[in-house]
C-alpha cells in the first residue's frame, strides 16, 4: 500500500513540467553534509549543490527492470529515479533483551529488518544555471521507524501496536519535499527546498545504505533527525556556501508541538581541496513543551572532513545541545564528539572506525546521566555494487552509572549487517 501511495503521488507531481521502556520517536522526552567517504558514496541531501554535473549514476534492479519499457522511458525523459534497498542485521549482545540507549540495532540477540526503503526523486542540476523544479520522497518500513516517525505524522502507530507498545515494523515517510533552483538568487543561484527533509546537524544519516554502521552514534540518535519547513542553499563562491531555513521544530510535523525554529549552515569547502568544514545550527526558544511533553532544544554542530589520501579519510563531528524548563530538572544539556576513520583496502573491502565521547549531563536523553564512551569497528565487504555485508563489533561504557538494562555500566555487541540495493 505504501509503495502504491508513493507512486500515485509521483504520478500526480509528474504532470508538472519536467531510555525508556520501549523505543519511541526520537523527539519523545526519553527517548548529509557530504556523501559518505566509503565504497559507493551516496548523494548528500543537505550540502550545497555540486558545481559540476553529477557522474553517471548506478542503476539497480528496479531501474534496470524498467529500462526499455514505456513507463521506464517516461521516467527517464522526466529525469525521475525510483530505487531503494533493504537493510537487516543480527546483533549478539551482552544484554539480555535490549541494547538501549544504543540504536538502531537496539534488540539484543535478535534479527531485525531495519529498513525496506523506497526513494523517488527528480533531482535538479544547479550547473545548468536555469530554473528547475524537482522533488524527493524517502519512505520505508522497518524497525528503525520506531525512532524516526515525527510527532504529528502517523505517530499513533507507535502507540497502537501489540499490547499497547510500538509496532514491530512501523513505516515512516522520512523525507518528502519539492525543490526549485533559482538562478537569479545569489551569486551562483539558490536551491530552495520545501517539505520534510533530513537534518544538516550530523555526519551520520537515517538511510541505512548511506550510513557507515547499522548502529548509530549517541550524537546522532539524541539530536534532530528531520525538520519540516523551508531550506535554502546558496553557494557564495567556489569555497563558501551559506544555507538558511525556517522550520516548525525538530522531529515534528504539523502538530501542537510546533515552534518556529531557525536552521543554519556555513560550509567551507575549497573546490580543489581535501578538507571541508561545516558549522550547523538549530535555534529556537529551547523550553521544554510541558503541555505536549515534547523536547524542544537548540543544537550547535561542527564537522571537519579531511581526505588524507586516496584511501584514508578522517571525520570529526562535534555537537552541543541544550534545553530549558525540563520537569524536575530545569536546564539540561548534552554534548559529544565523534571521530571516524575510513580506510579503503581495495574495491571490495573498507575498514570503518568510530570512537565517541558523549555526555548526557542530566540523563534526559538516554535515560541515565553520565559520560558515555563507545568504540565501533566494521569491515565493509561489497562483492557486488548492489550487495554489502558488514560484520561489526561495538563496546559501550557509562562511567557514572548502570546505563544498560538498569544494571550494567558497559555493553558489548557484535553482529553482521546486510544491505541489498534494488
Amino acid at each position: 500500500m505504501l509503495t502504491t501511495m508513493l507512486l500515485g503521488s509521483w504520478l500526480a507531481a509528474g504532470q508538472a513540467p519536467a531510555p525508556m521502556p520501549m523505543p519511541m520517536a526520537k523527539a519523545a522526552p526519553m527517548t548529509a553534509p557530504m556523501a559518505m567517504p566509503v565504497a559507493e558514496a551516496a548523494p548528500c541531501t543537505t550540502c550545497a549543490p555540486a558545481e559540476e554535473p553529477a557522474p553517471e549514476v548506478t542503476k539497480y534492479f528496479v531501474e534496470k527492470l524498467l529500462e526499455g519499457t514505456r513507463f521506464g522511458q517516461t521516467l527517464s525523459d522526466r529525469g525521475v529515479r525510483i530505487y531503494g534497498w533493504t537493510q537487516m542485521n543480527y546483533t549478539a549482545s551482552s544484554a539480555s533483551k535490549t541494547n538501549l540507549p544504543t540504536t538502531f540495532n537496539d534488540r539484543a540477540n535478535e534479527f531485525q529488518m531495519n529498513q525496506t526503503w523506497l526513494r523517488i526523486e527528480k533531482a535538479i542540476d544547479p550547473s545548468k544555471k536555469e530554473f528547475q523544479f524537482g522533488y524527493h520522497v524517502d519512505a520505508f518500513v522497518g524497525t528503525d521507524a520506531r525512532f524516526t516517525v515525527p510527532r504529528g505524522a502517523f505517530d499513533n502507530q507507535l502507540r497502537n501496536g501489540n499490547n499497547g507498545g510500538p509496532r514491530n515494523y512501523p513505516s515512516d515517510i522520512y523525507a518528502a519535499y519539492v525543490e526549485a533552483f533559482l538562478p537569479s538568487v545569489g551569486p551562483e543561484g539558490t536551491t530552495v527546498r520545501v517539505g520534510r527533509f533530513a537534518t544538516h546537524c550530523s555526519y551520520e544519516v537515517g538511510p541505512g545504505a548511506e550510513n557507515p554502521f547499522v548502529s548509530r552514534s549517541y550524537g546522532f540518535q539524541y539530536n534532530p533527525f528531520t525538520h519540516t519547513g523551508v531550506w535554502a542553499i546558496t553557494p557564495l563562491n567556489d569555497t563558501w556556501t551559506m544555507s538558511n531555513g525556517i522550520a516548525v521544530g525538530s522531529d515534528n510535523f504539523i502538530d501542537p508541538s510546533n515552534r518556529a525554529t531557525y536552521l543554519g549552515q556555513l560550509k567551507w569547502a575549497p573546490k580543489d581541496g581535501d578538507t571541508q568544514v561545516l558549522f550547523n545550527t538549530v535555534i529556537t526558544n529551547p523550553r521544554y513543551n510541558v503541555r505536549e511533553a515534547f523536547n524542544i532544544y537548540n543544537t550547535y554542530n561542527l564537522q571537519i572532513i579531511r581526505k588524507i589520501n586516496e584511501d584514508l579519510t578522517y571525520v570529526l563531528d562535534g555537537t552541543y545541545s541544550h534545553q530549558d524548563n525540563f520537569p524536575g530538572v530545569g536546564s539540561a544539556n548534552w554534548y559529544g564528539v565523534v571521530n571516524y576513520l575510513f580506510l579503503k583496502h581495495n574495491d571490495k573491502f573498507t575498514s570503518q572506525f568510530r570512537t565517541e565521547l558523549f555526555v548526557d549531563s542530566q540523563g534526559i536523553r538516554t535515560g541515565t546521566e553520565g559520560l558515555y564512551t563507545e568504540v565501533t569497528y566494521g569491515l565493509k565487504y561489497q562483492p557486488k555494487d548492489w550487495l554489502m555485508f558488514q560484520p561489526f563489533v561495538r563496546y559501550d561504557y557509562n562511567a557514572d552509572g548502570p546505563a544498560f538494562e538498569g544494571r550494567d555500566r558497559d555493553l558489548f555487541t557484535a553482529g553482521i549487517e546486510a544491505i541489498i540495493r534494488w
